[in-house]
């Protein structure tokens, strides 16, 4: 894919998501140089239109593993988060760390336990986004295939 970073526009003039092209390409315009210094969550809203919203979370201080009580209750916020301000929304998220491309057990932990966790609470979730020191990516399908 190609690397170049995208202009990080003000939100309103962002194109909107309608494809997870269109949401590599916003994740990749608000993340900039890559480098990263500690593993952050980062989740946003996208409104019907396929606008996302103008406020960025960052969580910080995530675990190297996924705790389940955890993911449940951070997707009970974003779900009371959709139905007070963007009705008909979903959810986009990306997992950023400091390292290189290739994926970790945690990496694929922490996408496996979002995607989990949406799906228990019917929570509309695009697919999952990784960026570290080297590439920003897709969680695909196979990735969030647990190996025994």
């Amino acid at each position: 894919m190609n690397d170049d970073i995208p202009p990080l526009l003000p939100p309103d003039q962002m194109p909107p998501i309608r494809s997870q092209h269109d949401l590599y390409l916003h994740w990749r315009a608000l993340m900039g140089p890559l480098g990263f210094s500690e593993r952050l969550l980062w989740i946003s809203f996208v409104g019907r239109d396929g606008a996302m919203l103008p406020h960025l979370t960052q969580i910080a201080d995530l675990p190297t593993y996924p705790g389940i009580a955890v993911v449940d209750n951070l997707m009970e916020v974003c779900q009371r988060e959709l139905w007070e301000s963007v009705e008909r929304g979903s959810v986009a998220m990306l997992l950023s760390r400091p390292g290189q491309a290739p994926l970790t057990d945690s990496d694929r932990a922490w996408a496996r336990a979002l995607v989990t966790a949406a799906d228990r609470a019917d929570l509309p979730l695009h697919p999952v986004h990784l960026a570290n020191d080297e590439a920003l990516r897709v969680f695909a399908p196979d990735d969030l295939v647990r190996m025994s």
